[in-house]
């Protein structure tokens, strides 16, 4: 008797696994879930007109070849949002060093994002998953 409760408790626990398993091939990944490269691009372009008005920051951008940082930023989301990009640009610690940015501005820099991703219809769920993916850069942009 012991020996069949045993297996049944296997074969739920198998069960519950292969379910779970199956519901997780189902769910599309964040890259996915932002569009892809074009939807990314779009957020990114989107953050550019919303940086260029936004007077906390739009001065750090005088004179930034913007269609190089479009490029960069879209292919180090799309490669951050386990996308099929490679981001071949230096590291992010290297990009901005010497340009001291403060907790503000990169404070500004995420409101903006976030923004832009509103203004896409991107799903806060989802905002969330690229916003934790990128959080780790915090140390290499920030007073570098």
């Amino acid at each position: 008797m012991m020996n069949a409760i045993v297996k049944l408790m296997i074969g739920i626990f198998v069960c519950g696994f292969l379910i779970s398993c199956a519901n997780k091939q189902n769910q599309p990944s964040l890259y996915d879930e932002l569009g892809q490269y074009e939807g990314i691009d779009n957020i990114v372009r989107e953050l550019i007109f919303i940086i260029a008005k936004d007077e906390r920051i739009k001065v750090r951008y005088k004179g930034v070849n913007m269609q190089h940082f479009k490029k960069g930023l879209s292919d180090y989301i799309c490669q951050v949002a386990d996308g099929p990009c490679q981001y071949a640009n230096e590291n992010m610690k290297q990009v901005h060093a010497g340009h001291n940015y403060t907790n503000t501005e990169f404070n500004a820099i995420v409101d903006n994002l976030i923004l832009a991703m509103e203004q896409r219809g991107i799903p806060v769920a989802t905002q969330n998953k690229l916003l934790a993916k990128l959080a780790p850069a915090y140390k290499d942009v920030v007073y570098q």
